[in-house]
């Protein structure tokens, strides 16, 4: 692998824009060509990395020393599949994708036709792109795959400001399952409370602000305490007279709120039995829970 490898982008959506801008900018790479499925789209992840040239063909493709595939989960495989038949790929070269739910053992063609095959996976939300990149030192990856591979990646995706953990790939779903939980469905679980907040009265803009540092504080506490710790609210002080109401009046604007409410209740019940509740109190309100 030369000292500065020369990489082809394929698929760049807002992961792969902001990886792709980072690498061009520290320059761990010569970024060559950026594939999408439409020219459109190509040219303005270009414009947006500042280097590449824009390609929508796989056929329009050079090679490359490193490939970084970072499509939707689900093209993947095909993806792999059809690289593996243009016979671009040489002895050495490196493919990684950057799927957090998917193992690198959907790039098995790659790695038959005499490829190493990774996997990297940056737990960090993406929803900006340009923030992404300018924040990403101290981002944690987890990696799995070919020796040879991760020999090359995890210095170079260090050198971006990375912190790598290897895995087993038998673990991924549930891995990936955890950064669901605690930042796709986070989001979620604010909609939901915003969506009661309006229901109370408040508009939903006033709901943010007023709602944010409590928000922020809470996650604060996690991280500084641990979430048993961290909980409070009714269902620890075994109020179980305000958990039957609350759960009766999201039940009365939408029962998917109020089935959000009570699962994640149930939760809160181990935390506060963890923490050390009054055991008859938690008892009641498990009552409530189990109705």
């Amino acid at each position: 692998m030369p000292q500065t490898p020369t990489l082809n982008l394929l698929g760049a959506g807002r992961l792969g824009r902001s990886v792709g801008r980072l690498i061009a900018t520290d320059r761990e790479a010569v970024l060559q060509d950026v594939l999408t499925t439409r020219a459109d789209s190509a040219v303005s992840a270009v414009a947006f990395i500042g280097a590449g040239r824009a390609v929508h063909d796989l056929a329009a493709l050079r090679p490359a020393d490193l490939w970084l595939l970072t499509p939707p989960d689900a093209v993947i495989a095909p993806l792999a599949m059809a690289l593996a038949g243009t016979g671009l790929l040489r002895a050495g070269d490196v493919v990684c994708h950057c799927s957090g739910a998917l193992p690198s053992s959907l790039l098995a063609p790659l790695r038959a036709a005499g490829a190493s095959v990774a996997s990297m996976h940056p737990l960090k939300s993406f929803a900006d792109p340009a923030a992404s990149a300018a924040s990403f030192a101290g981002t944690w990856c987890t990696a799995e795959g070919d020796a040879a591979a991760l020999q090359c990646l995890q210095p170079l995706f260090e050198r971006l400001g990375a912190r790598v953990a290897r895995m087993d790939a038998a673990g991924k779903t549930l891995y990936h399952a955890a950064a669901v939980l605690m930042c796709n469905d986070l989001v979620a679980l604010l909609e939901a409370g915003l969506r009661s907040a309006e229901a109370a009265g408040l508009a939903r803009g006033a709901a943010l602000e007023m709602f944010a540092p409590l928000v922020r504080e809470t996650l604060d506490n996690v991280f500084r305490l641990g979430p048993a710790r961290a909980l409070t609210g009714p269902v620890l002080r075994g109020d179980a007279a305000v958990v039957q109401a609350q759960h009766g009046a999201l039940e009365a604007l939408d029962p998917r709120l109020a089935g959000v409410y009570r699962a994640l209740a149930v939760v809160a019940l181990e935390l506060a039995r963890a923490q050390g509740a009054n055991p008859a109190a938690l008892a009641a309100v498990d009552a409530v829970l189990k109705k």
